[in-house]
């Protein structure tokens, strides 16, 4: 606390720059979820009990309801549990209560996501949705799977498949952790301590409604490693992630998350705690996901009209941390959805009934943004309305493919149309080190940003089709005249405008930014000097700066735009340290066999090294995060494997040798 004191005192203090005055802005504050252990707790002397078919219990509720803290819950691999199931409070203990898969053994280990899909190497349970019990609600009026009693805690769900019934044609909701009604209007009420691990939550296409797959309304609760998919309505929004009435702090760590409406929002509607604004909120390593399939008049439209909004939005929201996150394909879909921004932070008070509503200290950083209509819309205020938003920090992001033509609302006269960063009246608002092939103009601003910072971006700043430009707000021209107007604050001397590449820019609209403050204005990308430019959508590596670049290696420091050293530490180095704590009730063979790949990382080859006493052969398949095979074959134990032709980046090497099945990490990096 100390700490973050002196900070914030260092920030307001009034410093004099050269002839300028300013405010040193102040840097956002990250989130504090320390309180949220993720790794499987130590169970020794936990007493487990079987729930399943002619084991200790065959009616789940019976047996959640019997449960005592310092309980393993072991549901049968296969075995479909039918109902809305209720998580009770169970007094003060700290012990957990544990629901989880009798075969985490041919489950992904802890830190590692679940895809359902993906062989085990178990010939009866051939994938893990096998290999998951399932707990299926079938109640047609929309009943949950799995629901919160007020103030129960400590509860964890492990390897299970959660999901509706087909004939269930209106979910409102599978997973509700907490509770967003007048029910739960004090803080203490709030369940807390809720850990979903390592499941798959999904909707389904046949009915209308599939609302939301997990609503986080509780407190010191985390989503890890989960596969979350199929949520979506007809005229309604539907998200994978939702919350309003948690104050948080949360975790939303290394999933795949499918939603219509938006993946990941907080808010929509007023919280029934008063003064409540969901806060410390960490969401790092997702993959954030729309598919074709949902597009009107794509080639992959399967036939249903899905309202689409948006990837990721705060309504409300304070100390947010987004890192380290894939977030992909966003289009417009008017007039029953919004104008394809890949990222919303607009506060909204909800007609008054939550004046409290902030979005705040919020921090953006080492993201891959791409396939959209628009990037960010920054409010600041709900029509002057509530706390004006304050401390945004965007940096460092890949931002590749924001296209108005392709992916917007086809209205070129209007904010949307590729536009970057549409932008009201926050304050101190920082745009670092970011990459960004957009259509439209880079901002268009709306209102009067004290605070703003735009420094060592590379950007496209062509005339899009609508005739606009760079640094763009309504009534004014580019550059300078739109500086004065929005940003009034930035100044060549304090050089909040510096180091950035402005391709296609007219450098004579910044002549008022062109002493100490410094910025390029090339004419085409062929000028900018990419390692492999036209290769980029491909292999993102392609839009690192060559050494030939006039750019690169400058006085100033790091290149300007992204550090792809930094973006690929944050997607594919990100560690989870967890103590190899069994999840499994199943005794392993103390020779188990354990295989390293070597080099790793490596450039396109490698070998298997096993430290036990198998001699192969074995089978591997190299696979996406997602389950897409690219590369199958039959090898011995430290035959050199090649794998050409395959971009940079994170994959899953699956291992069978003859009945065990393992999942190795491989990093392929030049």
């Amino acid at each position: 606390l100390f700490m973050q004191l002196k900070r914030i005192l260092f920030g307001v203090v009034i410093c004099i720059l050269y002839t300028g005055l300013c405010i040193a802005q102040v840097e956002p504050v990250l989130p504090n979820t320390t309180t949220i252990e993720t790794c499987f707790p130590d169970t020794a002397g936990y007493t487990h009990i079987t729930v399943g078919p002619g084991k200790d219990y065959t009616d789940l509720q019976l047996a959640i309801n019997d449960a005592q803290p310092g309980s393993v819950l072991v549901l049968d691999a296969g075995v479909v549990f039918y109902g809305g199931f209720i998580l009770p409070d169970k007094g003060e203990s700290e012990n957990w209560i544990i629901l989880m898969s009798s075969r985490m053994d041919i489950l992904p280990e802890q830190t590692l996501r679940i895809n359902q899909k993906m062989n085990t190497g178990d010939l009866d349970l051939p994938t893990q949705a096998h290999a998951m019990p399932k707990i299926i609600t079938n109640n047609v009026s929309g009943i949950p799977c799995i629901k919160t009693q007020a103030k129960a805690h400590h509860y964890r769900l492990v390897g299970i498949e959660i999901t509706a019934a087909e004939s269930v044609l209106n979910s409102y909701g599978l997973i509700n952790l907490g509770d967003g009604t007048s029910a739960q209007n004090t803080l203490e009420k709030v369940p807390h301590h809720l850990i979903m691990d390592r499941c798959y939550i999904h909707g389904h296409s046949e009915g209308d409604i599939m609302k939301f797959g997990v609503r986080l309304d509780c407190a010191i609760a985390a989503i890890i490693d989960c596969y979350i998919s199929d949520f979506h309505s007809i005229g309604f929004d539907a998200q994978a992630i939702s919350g309003i009435n948690g104050p948080g702090p949360f975790k939303i760590i290394n999933n795949f998350l499918e939603g219509a409406g938006e993946n990941i929002l907080f808010g929509g509607a007023a919280p029934a705690i008063q003064g409540l604004v969901p806060s410390d909120i960490e969401i790092l390593n997702n993959y954030f996901y729309k598919p074709w399939s949902w597009r009107v008049g794509h080639p992959e439209y399967a036939g249903k009209h899905w309202t689409i909004k948006n990837l990721f939005e705060l309504k409300t929201g304070r100390r947010v941390l987004v890192e380290g996150n894939v977030m992909e394909n966003c289009w417009a879909d008017i007039p029953v959805g919004q104008s394809g921004y890949a990222i919303l932070l607009t506060i909204r008070t909800e007609g008054g009934a939550s004046p409290q509503a902030d979005v705040s200290d919020i921090t953006i950083r080492n993201n891959i943004i791409r396939h959209a209509g628009a990037g960010i819309s920054l409010s600041g205020s709900d029509g002057g309305a509530g706390i004006q938003s304050a401390r945004i920090k965007i940096s460092n992001n890949l931002f590749d493919d924001i296209n108005g033509p392709a992916y917007g609302d086809l209205n070129i006269d209007g904010p949307n149309d590729g536009t970057f960063l549409k932008i009201g009246e926050p304050m101190d608002v920082w745009i670092d080190h970011n990459t960004i092939f957009q259509s439209g103009p880079i901002t268009w601003a709306y209102d009067v940003t004290n605070g703003f910072i735009f420094t060592n971006n590379l950007v496209q700043s062509f005339i899009s089709t609508g005739g606009y430009q760079g640094i763009y707000g309504p009534g004014q021209m580019q550059g300078n005249a739109t500086f004065a107007s929005y940003f009034p604050d930035v100044t060549d001397a304090n050089q909040h405008f510096h180091h950035n590449v402005l391709i296609g820019g007219n450098s004579a609209k910044y002549s008022n930014f062109n002493n100490l403050s410094k910025n390029y204005f090339p004419n085409g990308i062929s000028e900018v000097g990419f390692t492999d430019f036209n290769g980029g959508a491909a292999d993102y590596h392609g839009y690192i700066l060559s050494a030939t670049s006039p750019y690169a290696s400058s006085s100033e420091g790091l290149d300007p735009g992204v550090d792809f050293i930094a973006l690929d530490s944050a997607l594919y180095n990100f560690q989870r340290e967890c103590a190899e704590i069994p999840t499994s009730i199943e005794q392993k063979d103390s020779k188990e066999t354990v295989y390293l790949l070597y080099p790793n990382p490596t450039t396109s080859t490698f070998s298997i090294r096993s430290s036990g006493i198998s001699s192969g052969p074995v089978q591997i398949k190299v696979m996406t995060i997602d389950g897409r095979i690219l590369f199958s074959n039959i090898v011995t134990l430290n035959q050199e494997i090649n794998i050409p032709s395959i971009p940079n980046g994170l994959y899953l090497v699956s291992l069978i040798d003859r009945d065990e099945s393992k999942l190795v990490r491989l990093l392929l990096h030049q």
